[in-house]
């Protein structure tokens, strides 16, 4: 009895199907080259099946392509995106796209490389022993191109200096690589949900996008609705420090977000803070960021720290005469509720929350920001993380 030899598509099927370093470059069921499956070649693919020379999984798989893909989308720094397949594999270089995939529920199987020094993070446990890929600004661009991943997800990059430049080279080189680079910051309160929507897309998971966006955007414009019809005078006016003496002008739009008046607003860029500026501008409120340490990993009850930072900047001789200090009115807040500097995340709108209350007291009585962030860890994050047993966020708490 002869033996049947499988048709010239059927071994170009096998061949993509068992060659994933090449997924990129290589769509199952597209035998044209044109990266996309035609109803033609679905076809093909079905007689295939027919002939046992595929299985109903490379059969699937081949339909789904054709029927979802090509998705495009424009990344944040306006680039045009493309993926041909399904994404079974991504690189990260920022801690904020581990956790936005994490909300999306993007199987941490996927992720296949992270940024360095993702172990200190102890909300990432199940990163911690990926291959690291380097600073976001400096990545080790051979030990990605070696992961061979299906899409790398960087920082879009801002300003002109270190931040900034190192971007152009980065995308140069990837892309040379023939890689899939998608440009999000996960870090810009602004476009976050607009990013979040994005990403879904990318990873199919439109539905968990949605619910997020809904819950983000809801809870931020609950907040949004009681402060801005409040005049200017009813709006304190907030000094914010990261270290002492030290600020930096991305404070100003949680400030203002929360009904609050930075001291620094329209001042340009800040960095070296004259304490005279600050005793001049009479602060309503302080506010400290600490970013020098995980916070999330500290007992609930260890706050000794804070309490230590908060006694010191109430017991600056020059700022004793600020309303701030003689009205105790001085908070810490630990950077995963801020926007930059290290341990910094996906959970500024929890910052925003802690600020409205702090600020605003009686307007913002019944709000309850450890619940929102409860629930934001529990429901979107996936976390066996109890906020009344683990981390100090927040000083005073009220």
């Amino acid at each position: 009895m002869a033996v049947k030899k499988p048709s010239i598509f059927a071994l170009l099927v096998l061949i993509l199907l068992l060659t994933p370093a090449m997924a990129l470059q290589k769509v199952p069921g597209d035998i044209d080259g044109d990266m996309k499956v035609s109803a033609e070649e679905v076809k093909k693919a079905e007689d295939a099946f027919s002939k046992g020379s595929i299985t109903e999984q490379n059969l699937t798989e081949i339909k789904h392509i054709h029927e979802a893909y090509p998705i495009t989308v424009t990344d944040t720094r306006g680039r045009t995106v493309t993926i041909y397949q399904p994404i079974k594999t991504v690189v990260c270089t920022l801690s904020h796209h581990l956790e936005t995939l994490r909300t999306l529920k993007v199987p941490s199987s996927t992720v296949i490389g992270a940024p360095e020094n993702i172990e200190i993070y102890s909300i990432f446990p199940e990163y911690s022993k990926l291959p690291t890929v380097g600073h976001f600004y400096e990545p080790d661009v051979e030990k990605i191109i070696e992961l061979h991943p299906d899409l790398v997800l960087v920082h879009p990059g801002s300003g002109n200096g270190t931040f900034g430049a190192y971007i152009g080279p980065l995308l140069e080189k990837l892309d040379g690589a023939g890689l899939a680079v998608a440009c999000f910051a996960c870090s810009r309160p602004e476009i976050y949900s607009e990013e979040v929507e994005k990403l879904g897309k990318l990873f199919e998971h439109q539905e968990d996008a949605q619910k997020f966006i809904a819950f983000y955007n809801g809870f931020l414009e609950s907040i949004q609705e009681k402060v801005k019809d409040l005049p200017e005078n009813e709006r304190p006016l907030v000094y914010g420090e990261y270290q002492r003496y030290r600020a930096s002008t991305s404070d100003v739009p949680p400030i203002e977000s929360a009904g609050g008046r930075s001291i620094f607003a329209g001042k340009g860029e800040i960095q070296e803070v004259n304490p005279e500026d600050v005793i001049a501008a009479n602060p309503d409120v302080i506010i400290r960021i600490m970013g020098d340490e995980d916070y999330d990993l500290r007992d609930a009850d260890d706050t000794g720290k804070l309490e230590e930072t908060r006694r010191e900047i109430m017991s600056r001789p020059e700022l004793q005469n600020t309303t701030a200090v003689k009205e105790g009115r001085v908070y810490l807040i630990a950077s995963p509720l801020w926007t930059y500097m290290p341990f910094s995340g996906c959970r500024h709108f929890i910052g925003v929350a802690y600020l409205a209350k702090w600020l605003h007291p009686d307007l913002f009585k019944d709000l309850d920001p450890q619940a929102v962030h409860q629930r934001y860890l529990t429901e979107f994050q996936g976390l066996d993380y109890d906020l009344g047993k683990r981390g100090t966020l927040v000083y005073p708490v009220s």
